[in-house]
Parts: structure tokens; sequence; C-alpha cells
């Protein structure tokens, strides 16, 4: 499996990993429909809505 770039955006990420999306939207989170998405990345996300990064990404490799 590849590897997450986080130095992405979240619009590209979100592109290459649509279940990122989901995952995000099971928290609550709609990065998809955020202007934002242009410039955040996945560590401002975390960051900003207190997350895990490790557990986020060991949810995204396990599906």
């Amino acid at each position: 499996m590849e590897t997450v770039d986080l130095k992405k955006n979240m619009a590209q990420l979100l592109v290459e990993w649509p279940k990122l999306g989901e995952i995000l939207s099971s928290h609550g989170i709609d990065c998809g429909s955020c202007i934002a998405s242009q410039v955040d990345t996945l560590p401002d996300v975390v960051r900003m809505y207190k997350l895990d990064m490790e557990t986020l990404l060991a949810k995204l490799k396990e599906s």
C-alpha cells in the first residue's frame, strides 16, 4: 500500500484516498465541502480537531 503524503492538501488527499473522507465524516468533519481543503493538510486537520494521526492512518490503511 502506498503511503499518505502529509504535505498534500486535503483536496488532493480526498481524491487519492476517498476512504479518508468517510473516516473524517464519521468524526463529524466534512473536508470535501470546505474551502480550506485547498490549503489545509492532514496534519492541520488532525491538530484542529484533536485527532490521533496514527489511529486515523491505521483506519485508512485497513480499509
